[in-house]
């Protein structure tokens, strides 16, 4: 006689065959939800590489087109930042900052350290890295400008840092700029010196410093107040990041907030230095390469 499959045994084979049925429609729903998320990400960074124009070209390639490397720690003063000038002797400051102004009181920071002198191609990758948020550029500059004070700590040129903090930017700017450039520099030095990042400062707003005059951006200073993460930097010795120093009115603005928070000492890094008046003509026979535009 042929056997007949009982009622119950039926019914479960068809809840069975429902439970399969619905676990493959969540997966499928699944997969169609990742596909659209993809999708968006992809219209995203298309967006972001096309329509608001910033492609922007490999680091790695333009620095090696320019045959770009940062200077050696004998090419620029390690207190101010200032480039050397042929047989000087740097020991307690260059002539710009020892038995002058800036060794009285004005040099709140015991130290300098940076990648170059603003000129090319420094003097166009380091604006366009806040201007194009041109973000692999800096973190290439922040990697370079990290091992840069590596190796100062290394050699006994700057003592070493126990917190990094980077020169803050108003909420608005940064806004609309897209980017804390300052912030992404501090962020890899941090990574490879190997201490903790604080952000004990907050910017008010105040004159732009691009584009200002000397003497505007000399003046254009007490624009930083503390935050709740003041107490971070208490009895430290703190490095503070900055992309460029013109006149150094804003390091020491930073600097004077910072000691006020009860920092212990600090150590300026930037990636270019713009030297004063009287260096400039230091290389001025040398001949400028245009490398490095985009």
């Amino acid at each position: 006689m042929q056997n007949h499959p009982t009622p119950a045994s039926g019914s479960g084979e068809s809840r069975g065959l429902a439970k399969a049925m619905r676990q493959v429609q969540q997966l499928a729903r699944a997969a169609r939800t990742q596909t659209r998320q993809r999708r968006h990400a992809s219209s995203l960074r298309w967006l972001e590489d096309s329509v608001f124009g910033y492609r922007m070209p490999c680091p790695f390639a333009l620095i090696e087109a320019a045959d770009w490397s940062r200077d050696s720690l004998d090419a620029f003063c390690c207190r101010c930042g200032a480039t050397r000038s042929p047989f000087e002797s740097c020991d307690g400051g260059c002539g710009e900052c020892r038995g002058s102004k800036m060794s009285v009181g004005r040099l709140t920071h015991h130290g300098t350290i940076r990648l170059g002198r603003y000129a090319p191609p420094l003097s166009q990758w380091v604006p366009a890295v806040k201007q194009r948020l041109w973000k692999s550029m800096g973190i290439t500059l922040g990697r370079e400008l990290g091992e840069q004070v590596a190796e100062a700590v290394a050699a006994e040129r700057i003592p070493p840092p126990e917190v990094v903090v980077s020169i803050p930017i108003h909420w608005t700017r940064r806004l609309l700029r897209g980017i804390d450039h300052s912030a992404m520099l501090a962020e890899e030095i941090a990574r490879i010196v190997g201490v903790s990042r604080s952000t004990p400062l907050k910017a008010t707003i105040a004159l732009r410093q691009t584009g200002s005059s000397r003497d505007a951006r000399v003046g254009n200073s007490d624009r930083f107040l503390p935050t709740r993460a003041a107490a971070e930097i208490s009895g430290k010795h703190v490095l503070l990041v900055d992309d460029v120093r013109t006149t150094g009115s804003t390091s020491r603005a930073a600097a004077r907030a910072l000691l006020a928070c009860g920092a212990r000492s600090m150590t300026l890094a930037v990636c270019a230095v713009v030297d004063p008046p009287r260096r400039n003509s230091i290389h001025a026979s040398e001949p400028l390469r245009n490398v490095g535009k985009f």
